[in-house]
């Protein structure tokens, strides 16, 4: 056995003797999934990120010639690691990086170190929508840490315990890490029931999801805000109510709109929460009673955040880009990673007065990524500012694409759907008019573009809020 495996699977036993990755077998009268590890003092969650931060770092040098490479060429040498604050003292790996990398040594790069590429037991993929999907390799410690991870918000938070019956109307297809892979298991390992539902597959076999929702009286339903809202238009059109009571909304953030619009259309439902996370393995997640303040579990990752134009780290309440560095990642390390999120760099680190987590949280919700900002007329916008908008106008489904043109725009261009048989001049009028003065502009800087129920654009189960035209037109 190579010394890369055998330390790997090494840390791996630690990790489960130490309690940081729980088995199950947990009496369901529990609130919390891994009450030992979810509460830890704050100055043994920054000992053990220091210590597991040096670690990574160390592990990558060693063993990825990819990140030897990339290292030196900046200057960074793996000793300046004295502490998991020195973490911004490590270069910004980026997207384009890790597909050069691919590009020059398929299939997954130099990134992944050699002996565990042959044993890994998941491959994960972006969707490549702004380039070249970027590819993961996921080996047995990594599959089980995020299955822990997961466990911890389904179990506490959404109640997902044996007997009740969770689907997932996520990205069913291949590559895609919340699916079947991890999350699924990530439920049997809670005693749940868990429906492989397929968020993709809603619009071509809508009559029999529903019949599944309605047969299997489904407790838990995790899908994006839209389609969420969708299914529950769909039942009260169909005339039966929905018999979800935990809504949790992944895919993007939920305006708090959008949210109150949930509730109404899903009467049975009692909690929304927010999931936020990426296909390479990062996550946080609401916790409910506190709106918008998403706890991140710090034994797996560290977060910072950057000026998008510098690099440089930002200011305590400033926004900026978000970067993170998975802890327990080995088998392909992803280290001081742009994720391209735009977040205001502040969190919380009291208990939580429900739960008494003592991981941080930040402080307000994760509005979207650094590259779906845009202007109109100088005013920086970002589409969930128009979410909550459009969510007050009369006699609309809520769904919407915003068409970005140029840099600056002159004039915000969208698309709503309205259950409107006809949308006369005053109906156009009244609703910019509430669109400007929700988002700042004047009315006559507002574009809408009318269309009924289905015709917004959709990729599988996303609607598509941003629309980036600026490419097509150069």
């Amino acid at each position: 056995m190579s010394s890369s495996l055998s330390y790997y699977e090494s840390i791996h036993r630690e990790l489960k003797e130490e309690g940081y990755i729980n088995s199950g077998n947990i009496n369901p009268s529990e609130r919390l999934w891994n009450r030992k590890i979810m509460t830890m003092k704050r100055e043994d969650l920054d000992k053990l990120k220091s210590f597991r931060l040096k670690r990574i770092v160390k592990w990558a040098w060693e063993n990825s010639e990819f990140y030897r490479k990339f290292w030196k060429s900046r200057g960074f040498d793996p000793e300046v690691i004295k502490d998991w604050r020195d973490v911004t003292k490590i270069p910004i790996l980026r997207k384009d990086d890790l597909r050069n990398d691919l590009s020059a040594n398929p299939p997954f790069g130099s990134i992944m170190v050699p002996e565990l590429a042959r044993r890994i037991r998941f491959v994960g993929a972006t969707s490549g929508s702004t380039g070249m999907p970027t590819f993961q390799g996921w080996g047995a410690l990594e599959l089980d840490y995020f299955e822990e991870a997961q466990a911890r918000y389904l179990w506490s938070f959404a109640g997902v315990k044996p007997t009740v019956v969770y689907a997932n109307y996520l990205n069913m297809s291949g590559f895609y890490s919340w699916g079947p892979p991890l999350v699924e298991t990530a439920m049997w390992r809670c005693g749940a029931t868990a429906i492989a539902g397929g968020g993709e597959t809603y619009f071509s076999w809508k009559n029999r999801h529903n019949l599944i929702f309605r047969l299997w009286k489904v407790d838990v339903l995790a899908t994006t805000p839209w389609l969420h809202r969708l299914i529950g238009e769909e039942a009260k059109k169909e005339g039966w109510e929905t018999p979800f009571k935990v809504l949790l909304l992944h895919g993007g953030a939920a305006a708090k709109n959008t949210k109150e619009k949930l509730f109404q259309v899903h009467p049975n439902a009692k909690l929304a929460i927010s999931v936020w996370g990426t296909t390479d393995g990062h996550m946080a997640i609401e916790v409910p009673g506190l709106d918008g303040q998403l706890v991140v579990w710090e034994d797996m990752e560290i977060f910072d955040i950057v000026d998008p134009k510098t690099d440089e780290p930002s200011n305590e309440g400033e926004r900026g880009e978000l970067i993170a560095t998975l802890l327990n990642h080995f088998t392909m390390p992803l280290i001081r990673y742009s994720l391209g999120d735009y977040v205001k760099n502040e969190f919380l680190t009291d208990p939580d007065p429900t739960y008494g987590i003592t991981h941080m949280r930040f402080s307000e919700p994760i509005p979207g990524r650094v590259e779906w900002m845009f202007k109109v007329k100088g005013k920086l916008l970002l589409p969930i500012y128009i979410e909550d908008a459009v969510d007050e106008i009369p006699d609309t489904t809520g769904m919407f694409n915003v068409f970005v043109y140029d840099n600056d725009m002159d004039k915000l261009k969208i698309r709503i759907e309205t259950v409107k048989g006809n949308v006369d001049a005053l109906y156009d009028k009244k609703a910019r008019e509430l669109l400007a003065n929700r988002i700042g502009l004047n009315s006559d800087d507002i574009d809408i573009e009318w269309v009924e129920p289905g015709k917004t654009i959709w990729t599988g189960y996303k609607l598509q809020v941003f629309i980036d035209q600026r490419k097509k037109n150069k």
